[in-house]
């Protein structure tokens, strides 16, 4: 996932409610993709200016940000919270990577490198600050929506810091606070490999939801959960955003007609942009950007754009100039291995590993496990995994995991050294190590 990892979309929103006509509304959008030290992401930018694109539609003042380091996360804060005066409308959203430990939420900017708890706690963004200056500056109405739920950026040999997930935050009164995915899951970037949707399953369906007009952002937030819940479920994964809510009062995205949705009152015009001004605004949030999935992203989005020839040339030139790296792990196998487990100090197991020409990976144990996934091996000093493990049956014996259950997620992450690959891997219910050769093997 798109891998929260961890960190957090945080959309603090002040959305308007029908009968207030002159309350301003502020936004900043950070999106980080470009991690240098843990693994990046792949669609955080994306999802930021899909969500500014949108705020703006409905008459927010919005500051987008992305691949933001420490000093630059810290100054965009200040500079937002001097910005915002009392009864105004306000959204800060987050996409990225985020960590939870000691019952506090982290945000992570992309230049973050952490041996230590205390260290991430000294360089990354405490969510309650953000929270917290809102309500310091009066805002009067927010809403924040964490889109951090990736695989904990973190984990690596030796070393695991904080957890998957984030914990739950009690919102001021006035606040209403989303996260993309429960405590302890992860937050789908796809529905699989072949969804090209440049946006994560979270902020796919969200961005629709704030299309619609007369519909209380209560109402619509519960909508964004459940229908999050029934993509999920449609590739087999779990996903359930968690909703806090201590709002007050009826607030609207999109205001309606009057009487349009739940005898909402009559609401203060507002300016639906044009298909040419949705396409200039979007082309504009990507103009001079060195990344060719931006372009291709405009080009899927706007098929018949204004500046649809200018993104295809400069695709094909970032394409030519940055074309990625041949993967550091070749098609093959079976390879034979090793791994351990917590559950058993001490003791080491066998195992295989076949890997697809399409870069997957079928992997099985001693025990009749067998799981299938994808893997990124472009980089060979952060060679990163996500799999379904089936467990097999033992002695006659379907075996099961503590909640009941024949399967769950497992992550992993390596290096390969000199034609071996060693790394660490972890379920919700164990972790462990792995060495796999890839020199013959068969």
């Amino acid at each position: 996932m798109r891998q929260l990892s961890l960190i957090a979309l945080t959309l603090l929103a002040g959305l308007v409610p029908a009968a207030s006509e002159h309350a301003r509304r502020l936004a900043l959008v950070i999106g980080n993709d470009s991690y240098q030290n843990v693994q990046p992401l792949s669609n955080a930018r994306s999802d930021s200016r899909a969500v500014a694109a949108e705020l703006k539609a409905v008459g927010f003042e919005v500051t987008l940000k992305q691949d933001l380091n420490q000093k630059q996360m810290k100054a965009a804060l200040r500079d937002f919270k001097a910005q915002v005066q009392g009864g105004d409308d306000v959204v800060f959203y987050f996409s990225g990577h985020g960590v939870q430990f000691g019952g506090t939420n982290y945000l992570i900017p992309v230049d973050i490198t952490a041996d230590s708890e205390a260290q991430v706690a000294d360089d990354a963004i405490p969510l309650q600050r953000v929270l917290d200056d809102l309500a310091e500056q009066k805002a009067r109405f927010s809403l924040a929506i964490i889109d951090a739920c990736r695989s904990n950026p973190f984990k690596s040999a030796g070393r695991a810091i904080g957890g998957r997930g984030l914990v739950p935050v009690t919102p001021a009164t006035g606040q209403m606070i989303m996260y993309s995915a429960g405590a302890g899951q992860a937050a789908l970037d796809n529905l699989g490999s072949t969804d090209r949707n440049p946006n994560g399953v979270f902020t796919r369906v969200l961005i629709q939801a704030m299309r619609k007009p007369g519909v209380p952002a209560g109402s619509l937030l519960k909508d964004v959960q459940s229908d999050v819940v029934d993509l999920a479920h449609s590739v087999g994964r779990e996903q359930v955003p968690a909703l806090y809510d201590q709002s007050l009062g009826k607030f609207y995205f999109r205001p309606g007609a009057p009487g349009a949705a739940e005898g909402a009152a009559a609401a203060a015009p507002i300016h639906v942009p044009t298909a040419a001004e949705l396409d200039e605004s979007y082309w504009q949030g990507i103009k001079g950007s060195s990344d060719a999935a931006d372009y291709a992203s405009y080009a899927k989005s706007f098929p018949k754009g204004l500046h649809l020839a200018e993104a295809e040339m400069m695709t094909r030139k970032l394409t030519r100039v940055t074309a990625p790296p041949p993967p550091a792990v070749k098609p093959g196998g079976p390879y034979h291995g090793f791994f351990t487990s917590n559950l058993f100090p001490g003791q080491v197991f066998g195992g295989t590993w076949i890997v697809n020409k399409d870069g997957s990976v079928d992997a099985g144990n001693d025990f009749g496990d067998h799981s299938h996934g994808s893997f990124n091996t472009s980089d060979p000093n952060n060679i990163v995994g996500t799999a379904i493990n089936h467990l097999g049956i033992f002695g006659g014996i379907q075996r099961r995991y503590p909640d009941g259950s024949t399967s769950t997620q497992v992550d992993s992450q390596g290096r390969l050294i000199n034609g071996v690959m060693t790394g660490t891997w972890h379920d919700k219910f164990q972790s462990g190590t792995f060495q796999m050769p890839l020199d013959g093997g068969r």
